[in-house]
């Protein structure tokens, strides 16, 4: 019987557990990322990332890859992307910022510069938001580019609710306009440990499409770590399976 790429992801999250409980603070979270999709798994995305949190981030503080977000520090970072499109080359950078004042709001900024062949685009984003507890927040967003796509601004929220006898539901939703249309999405990421999720997504766009992930953080060291996800379209005209893979250091 031929397995998917998610069923294998399953066996191996079923079958494997961290192999370190990391209960280390850091500052640094620095990360290399491969992005493809399962019918071209040569044509994809390079990412390379780096975050600095001006307050430690506790590592035992609920899922591994939600301690960014429940540590609720201010904190900016960098992120650079390359792929290649019909044999030209497509570069971006992407720097932003949060601060998050004593009173629990927070501000969030973003500059963006894509290169794709001889031609550039810059785009900015900006946030305000509050977290109304210690593993939730809401926020209003606007973003915009100096080309002719068109501005947009939205909504968001997400929450973290920790469980017994598993680790807890991510829970999230988003409502975006632009002039072309208005989309909205609604998402849970049911967290079986600290390192294994199963998700679900519903997308509310002309599309509609569905999408079910599933994802595993192996924490090697308090240091290192090793990621992998894997996602899958449903009704779309989008073929195979959408894979990636990180090493992640933390200090």
């Amino acid at each position: 019987m031929k397995k998917t790429p998610i069923a294998l992801a399953l066996l191996f999250a079923t079958a494997t557990s961290s192999a370190f409980a990391a209960e280390n603070e850091f500052h640094h979270e620095a990360r290399i990322n491969y992005g493809t999709n399962s019918e071209e798994v040569s044509d994809g995305v390079w990412s390379a990332a780096y975050r600095y949190y001006f307050e430690a981030v506790d590592q035992s503080n609920g899922p591994y890859a939600l301690n960014g977000f429940l540590a609720q520090k201010s904190n900016v970072g960098v992120n650079y992307q390359y792929y290649d499109i019909e044999n030209f080359d497509v570069d971006s950078i992407n720097i932003d910022g949060k601060f998050v004042f004593d009173s629990n709001w927070f501000i969030s900024a973003a500059y963006g510069r894509t290169n794709f062949d001889s031609f550039d685009t810059d785009s900015y984003l900006a946030e305000v938001g509050y977290y109304f507890n210690s593993s939730s927040a809401v926020s209003a967003f606007y973003s915009d580019s100096d080309n002719d796509t068109a501005e947009e601004y939205g909504l968001a929220v997400r929450s973290f609710m920790a469980l017994e006898s598993t680790a807890g539901i991510e829970l999230s939703a988003n409502w975006s306009h632009t002039d072309f249309d208005d989309t909205f999405n609604v998402g849970a990421d049911w967290y079986i440990n600290d390192s294994w999720y199963v998700g679900a997504n519903y997308f509310d766009t002309r599309s509609s499409d569905y999408s079910i992930s599933t994802g595993y953080w192996w924490q090697i060291s308090d240091t290192f770590s090793a990621t992998f996800d894997a996602s899958r379209l449903i009704d779309s005209d989008v073929d195979g399976v959408n894979l990636s893979a990180s090493i992640v250091g933390r200090f």
